[in-house]
């Protein structure tokens, strides 16, 4: 689905199922590259990301020829593919059908930017859903 604007930053939330921490430091790294060659493989991207034990935070324009739902269904396939690709069952890392998706204004673009990346000094302090509780969610 073509959007009408180029410029819709989106942050998306992905947790696993029940948010249980399945997402171990081999896993980490695994994702973390899947997410960042996607973001480069994207004409003109800069976005960013967070990868913790149970959810994974992500900053992305969206592209012009994808609906959020397309975009989610994107990342988590290739993140199936990265860890079918380093020989993990993807089905180990479940995650929960339900995701987080909210735009970002272009003058909150910074400031998102730096609250995505701090996310895994956040979450010593308080847990995902402690946030999502937080956040009416």
């Amino acid at each position: 689905m073509r959007h009408s604007h180029s410029d819709i930053w989106t942050h998306l939330v992905f947790s696993t199922k029940g948010h249980k921490p399945s997402i171990d430091s081999l896993k980490v790294d695994i994702i973390k590259q899947g997410l960042g060659d996607f973001i480069a493989s994207i004409p003109d991207q800069h976005g960013t990301f967070c990868v913790l034990v149970d959810h994974f935070h992500m900053l992305i324009k969206l592209p012009e020829n994808l609906s959020v739902n397309q975009l989610a269904e994107q990342i988590q396939e290739l993140i199936s593919q990265r860890l079918r690709q380093e020989g993990f069952d993807p089905d180990t890392l479940e995650w929960d059908s339900d995701y987080h998706a909210h735009s970002v204004s272009l003058n909150r673009l910074s400031m998102e930017k730096s609250l995505i990346e701090r996310q895994d000094i956040k979450h010593k302090e308080i847990s995902l859903k402690e946030e999502l509780k937080f956040l009416g969610l």
